[in-house]
């Protein structure tokens, strides 16, 4: 994980500044995924973690969090066969908001990127479970701490993460990529949260 971790800062996906991350909500440090899909190697390696902690749950189906989360859900189904479902962030005048083949009472794990808020979660589960699709867990790559896992174990669901926020903090900084400046300023900013 160490490894793959100091890919992500070295590509740019890691940064550390000041970046609105929510709405009128800033933080010293930012992931962005955007980077990986011009990065096969570093995205196979995230697909590849985000699998092995997969295999630990029981589901039928997959499905990504719009966008980022999709990109990862569909590499990781084709490359290990399983069955995908999309879900569209508009229906744009169509009656159904998940694409793709399946039955009621299927259940899915819905996988992303990042948990920050737990909303954009939350409305895919919503969207699932309008078709009669079952969810209990949810698979993020990397929790942000901030909340978004206690959202989403509040309405039922077990939320679950390859690394957190503060361990890839630690790994950067014991690493040499992140100066003391920036490493505090991140400690700090998640201590007070």
């Amino acid at each position: 994980m160490k490894e793959l971790i100091v890919k992500l800062h070295s590509i740019g996906a890691i940064k550390f500044g000041n970046f609105e991350i929510k709405k009128d909500f800033f933080a010293p440090f930012q992931i962005d995924f955007s980077v990986i899909i011009s990065n096969p190697q570093v995205a196979k390696a995230v697909c590849a973690a985000l699998y092995e902690k997969a295999q630990h749950f029981t589901f039928d189906l997959i499905c990504g969090v719009p966008l980022f989360g999709t990109c990862l859900a569909v590499y990781i189904a084709w490359e290990k066969e399983l069955h995908l479902v999309l879900r569209r962030q508009e229906a744009k005048g169509k009656v159904h908001k998940i694409e793709g083949s399946y039955k009621t009472g299927q259940s899915c794990l819905i996988l992303q990127d990042l948990c920050i808020s737990g909303l954009h979660t939350l409305d895919t589960i919503e969207d699932l479970e309008e078709e009669g699709i079952k969810v209990s867990d949810t698979l993020a790559f990397v929790d942000y701490e901030l909340g978004g896992k206690k959202k989403i174990k509040a309405r039922g669901y077990v939320p679950h993460a390859v690394i957190g926020i503060k361990e890839v903090i630690q790994i950067l900084h014991s690493s040499g990529k992140l100066g003391g400046d920036h490493y505090k300023l991140a400690s700090d900013f998640l201590e007070n949260e």
